[in-house]
C-alpha cells in the first residue's frame, strides 16, 4: 500500500524531532563527560592555587607572626598596603623589575624574530642551527650564572683578562649599579633568547607558503615580504612570546641573586629578591603578602593587556 502524503509528512517531522531530541540528549551527555574531565583538574588547581592565593590574600590584611610553631594573624585592615606605598625600596624594586622587564623582553623579542627569519633562510644546516641555538634554554640558571661570574668577575674574569691584554683597564662589571644591571640583562638574554626563537620559528614554518610564494611571483623583495606579509602574520605568535618573556621577568631569581645578591646597594634589587628578603629575613609575612598581591594583580592586568591586543590583532586579520 502505498503511503499519502498527508500520512508522510507527520511522520518525517515526527522523525526530525525524535533526531533533535536525541542530539540534545548526545550534547547534554557531551558536556556532562566534559565537566567530569576537567573536575580534577580543577580540584587541584583549587587546591594548588586558589587556597595559597586565598591564604595571601587573607594574611596581607593582617599583622602575622610566628608564635610557638604557629601563625598568629591579628587583623591590621589596610595597614600594610598603607605601608607598601610608603616604603622606598619597593618603589625601588619595582622600578628596577620594570627597567629589567623592558629590556629582556625588547631584546630577546627582537633577536628571536631576526634570528627565527635568519633560520628559515638557510638552505642547508637548519636542524644544526636549532640545536646550537636552543643550547643555553636548557641549562640550570645555577650553571649560567657561575659561567657568567666567571666572565664577570673583577678579579679573575675572563672579559678583565681579555681587556688587560689589549692595554685596557678592567671594569667592576657587577661592582657599579649601571653595570650591574646591564650584566644581569645581558645574562637573562643570552639565556632566553632561545624560547622566543622557538616560539616565533616554529609559527614561522607554519605559514601558508602559498602566501609568500604569491608575493614573489608579484615581484615583491624579501624585505617588503618579511614587513607587510610576514611580520604581521606572525604578530599574534610575537605577543604570545612577549606575555611568556613578561612573566619570566616577574619570576627572575636564579641569575640575579647569585650574580649579584641585588645589589649593589638595590641597584638590581628586582620586586621576587626584595620578596624574599621581607618573607625569609625580616619574617613580615603580612606585608609581604600585601606586596604579594599587589605583584599578582599587576601581572594580571598587564597580561590582559597583552592579550586583549592579541585579540584585537586577530579581529583586524579576519576582517
Amino acid at each position: 500500500m502505498t503511503a499519502t502524503p498527508t500520512s508522510v509528512v507527520p511522520t518525517a517531522v515526527g522523525s526530525r524531532g525524535a533526531g533533535r531530541a536525541g542530539g540534545g540528549r548526545d550534547r547534554r551527555r557531551l558536556s556532562a563527560f566534559k565537566v567530569l574531565s576537567l573536575l580534577p583538574l580543577i580540584l587541584v588547581l583549587v587546591l594548588l592555587v586558589g587556597f595559597p592565593i586565598g591564604q595571601m590574600v587573607w594574611m596581607s590584611f593582617g599583622d602575622v607572626r610566628l608564635s610557638a610553631g604557629d601563625l598568629v594573624w591579628e587583623f591590621a585592615g589596610l595597614a600594610n598596603y598603607q605601608r607598601m606605598l610608603e616604603d622606598e625600596t619597593f618603589r625601588v624594586s619595582l622600578w628596577n623589575s620594570l627597567v629589567f622587564i623592558f629590556f629582556t623582553v625588547l631584546i630577546t623579542v627582537v633577536l628571536g624574530v631576526a634570528l627565527a627569519l635568519a633560520a628559515d633562510r638557510l638552505v642547508r644546516g637548519q636542524r644544526l642551527i636549532q640545536n646550537v641555538l636552543l643550547w643555553p634554554a636548557i641549562v640550570a640558571p645555577v650553571v649560567i650564572s657561575v659561567a657568567w661570574l666567571l666572565i664577570l668577575s673583577p678579579q679573575v674574569g675572563l672579559l678583565n683578562k681579555i681587556l688587560t691584554s689589549v692595554g685596557a683597564s678592567p671594569q667592576t662589571w657587577l661592582g657599579e649599579p649601571v653595570g650591574a644591571m646591564a650584566s644581569v640583562i645581558v645574562v637573562d638574554v643570552w639565556h632566553w633568547t632561545p624560547i622566543v626563537f622557538l616560539l616565533i620559528y616554529t609559527a614561522l614554518r607554519s605559514l601558508d607558503s602559498s602566501v609568500l610564494e604569491a608575493a614573489s611571483i608579484d615581484g615583491a623583495s624579501y624585505l617588503a615580504t618579511v614587513r607587510y606579509i610576514v611580520l604581521p602574520l606572525l604578530t599574534p605568535a610575537i605577543l604570545g612570546a612577549v606575555a611568556i618573556r613578561v612573566l619570566m621577568g616577574v619570576k627572575v631569581f636564579d641569575e640575579m641573586y647569585l650574580l649579584t645578591f641585588g645589589g649593589p646597594g638595590t641597584a638590581t634589587t628586582v620586586i621576587s629578591i626584595y620578596l624574599r628578603s621581607v618573607f625569609f629575613e625580616s619574617f613580615q609575612y603580612g606585608f609581604g603578602s600585601a606586596l604579594s598581591v599587589t605583584v599578582v594583580v599587576l601581572v594580571l592586568v598587564t597580561l590582559l593587556a597583552v592579550l586583549l591586543v592579541r585579540r584585537v590583532v586577530r579581529g583586524v586579520r579576519h576582517a
